[in-house]
């Protein structure tokens, strides 16, 4: 084990925003804990971090035990905490910010070990550099070679990727994977970005509204999401509601087959998680919605669906040599099932 929370809370001027945390992170695991603004996962990681004091509850990381009546300063834990913002020193060269935690940062072997996380880190060549010279993930890659120089048994990544720009997450993202994974290094990475979460971590951990809704690999979360959130944000299912009568769901766009399920009574209201790329449209005069809109998207088209107030997107396959993207398609107005 090297990093666990048990039975945490915590509140804000009387208002909770943690209810009974347990979270358990394995040894070398990269665990992303993703929820949505205010679910409560950057104060978990600041209760980790030291930067919040323990209200009630345990966390136990290597080799130390924190409770509310025993709560270590940030700097006296084996931790180590990577901001959003870089928070690199400016006046420092990228070779002494990464020396920066070295406790004697003059040696011989602090200096190998500075250069050969810069090397890791793709920064060869910039020890001289200074940080308004780099780029944002230049910066980015020397903030985390930074937290890993004193080799810390735990690393907090505090939206590492937020700041960054879009066309360099994804190097970003692999970068840093390879590098905690290398150095064997235990990672909490707080995020709402369920990209990250799935290309970066080994297991994955909701939050929603204080509370830990499901824990799993980013497989096991896809394929079979346990809470609204996760089926929306991870799998990319849009929620129907219906009404469950003998193996059927009744919805705005027509009956969907639906197994019996010893909560659900008969003419019980239903959310059903609908995947986008699993819809079928066919134009039908008899059909129960229509089509409101047709977008681009690649190979694929998607297609508004209204039914009332309802609304519902699918995606399709484009047509080969459609030059408008529509062709073939039903056209927005037309009524389908």
């Amino acid at each position: 084990m090297s990093i666990a929370f048990s039975a945490i809370e915590h509140a804000y001027d009387g208002q909770a925003v943690l209810h009974g945390v347990d979270l358990e992170l394995r040894p070398g695991e990269i665990m992303a804990l993703l929820g949505p603004s205010g679910s409560g996962k950057t104060t978990l990681l600041r209760l980790a971090a030291g930067l919040e004091i323990l209200q009630k509850g345990v966390i136990e990381l290597p080799g130390q035990r924190v409770t509310p009546e025993a709560c270590p300063a940030p700097e006296a834990r084996p931790t180590c905490l990577v901001f959003q913002q870089h928070a690199l020193f400016p006046h420092l060269t990228v070779e002494d910010n990464v020396a920066f935690g070295l406790a004697d940062r003059g040696n011989e072997a602090s200096r190998q070990r500075v250069h050969e996380l810069l090397a890791r880190a793709g920064l060869a060549g910039l020890e001289n550099r200074y940080p308004h010279t780099l780029s944002g993930g230049q910066q980015q890659r020397v903030a985390l070679a930074r937290a890993l120089a004193p080799a810390p048994a735990v690393m907090l990544l505090d939206e590492p990727f937020a700041s960054v720009d879009v066309l360099l997450v994804r190097q970003l993202r692999e970068e840093a994977r390879l590098l905690l994974k290398e150095t064997e290094t235990t990672t909490l990475l707080v995020t709402h970005d369920p990209e990250d979460a799935l290309l970066l971590a080994d297991r994955i951990a909701v939050i929603v509204d204080g509370r830990i809704v499901q824990v799993g690999s980013p497989r096991e979360l896809w394929e079979a999401p346990a809470h609204p959130f996760v089926a929306e944000v991870l799998g990319g299912r849009q929620m129907v509601d219906g009404h469950w009568r003998a193996g059927i769901v009744e919805t705005p766009f027509g009956p969907l087959a639906a197994p019996a399920n010893p909560g659900v009574g008969e003419g019980e209201a239903v959310r059903v998680a609908v995947d986008p790329r699993a819809i079928t449209v066919t134009s039908s005069d008899a059909g129960p919605c229509r089509v409101t809109d047709v977008r681009f998207a690649g190979r694929r088209r998607v297609l508004r669906i209204e039914a009332g107030e309802a609304v519902l997107h699918a995606e399709v396959e484009a047509v080969k040599g459609a030059a408008s993207g529509t062709e073939g398609l039903p056209a927005p107005g037309d009524r389908v099932e």
